[in-house]
């Protein structure tokens, strides 16, 4: 298992930086009038200083600060923030499997850390939900600077066990949450199909926004095997002998349309989609959920 510093892989991170640009665009307005505070003057919270910027309002600048340090800081609120944030990682006993070097609860964790790094980077408020069929950890959205360090804090030593429950887990997370949010949901969604669609229809009812992101092993995306092979169930007894040269086409055949139907749904609530398949493809996907994202606000600003 990874310790927590490995999730903040600096490579991974380097190849990421790329994408601040784009995501640069994208948050800005991200989630345009969904997010902001509806609170106003003094009652909103101060979050943490930054420094000064040209262009930035000198209503804000902490004169204490300057009298003290003779340097230039901006005080800034929660109203600031573009987005609340909440990585939705999977830890059930499905995401043990992996085929390579990491299974998929740490590719899952490698991406949710590396796109809460983007958010905050962004000076999004940033948070963690870990759950199997209960809600494991739970770290609240914040802007703060050791949002990052508590994330990599609760992933340290964690084992995925028992069986997945998404729905449940949400409706306990959404009551800790002070306002509406982008819930990203991190798993291999081995559910149901109602599971599915109970959980995307709960978030789009309290009016979140939401982006999924599949993790599947290569090998249960292309199903590679040859000679006969024992399945065993992770999160049931189950066992299955099996001759895979004679599966393949047919399992395939049902993986394909259950991918299809998450990938409908989540366009049917207007969430968005990617599947990752291996640490390699990261970068890869998230690349793409932020040309997505852009182009789905780039038509929204037209037809508004």
């Amino acid at each position: 298992m990874k310790s927590a510093g490995e999730f903040f892989d600096s490579e991974l991170i380097a190849r990421l930086s790329r994408l601040e640009l784009v995501a640069k665009r994208i948050v800005d307005g991200f989630l345009a009038g969904k997010n902001k505070s509806s609170r106003h003057g003094f009652s909103v919270e101060f979050v943490e200083h930054r420094e000064y910027v040209p262009g930035d309002d000198l209503r804000h600048l902490d004169w204490k600060v300057l009298g003290r340090m003779d340097r230039y800081y901006i005080k800034r609120y929660e109203e600031e923030t573009n987005i609340t944030a909440l990585l939705v990682l999977d830890a059930s006993a499905s995401m043990t499997y992996g085929s390579g070097t990491l299974s998929k609860f740490e590719v899952g964790a490698t991406a949710a850390a590396a796109l809460g790094h983007l958010l905050h980077r962004q000076r999004d408020a940033v948070g963690l939900a870990v759950h199997d069929q209960t809600l494991k950890e739970f770290v609240p959205p914040s802007a703060k600077t050791l949002a990052l360090a508590s994330i990599a804090a609760r992933l340290q030593g964690l084992e995925p066990e028992g069986k997945t429950s998404m729905k449940e887990v949400l409706e306990r997370v959404s009551l800790q949450l002070p306002r509406r949010c982008l819930f990203v949901l991190i798993s291999d969604f081995f559910v149901s199909q109602e599971e599915i669609e109970a959980t995307l229809g709960f978030l789009h009812y309290r009016g979140h926004d939401a982006v999924v992101l599949q993790v599947l092993d290569p090998d249960e995306r292309e199903f590679p095997f040859e000679s006969n092979i024992l399945f065993k169930g992770l999160e049931d007894d189950r066992q299955l002998l099996t001759e895979p040269h004679r599966l393949r086409e047919r399992y395939l055949e049902v993986l394909e349309g259950e991918l299809g139907h998450l990938k409908k749904s989540c366009e049917g609530y207007g969430f968005d989609y990617q599947l990752i398949t291996g640490p390699e493809k990261i970068s890869e996907a998230l690349a793409k959920l932020l040309a997505q994202r852009a182009r789905r606000r780039k038509a929204a600003s037209r037809n508004g």
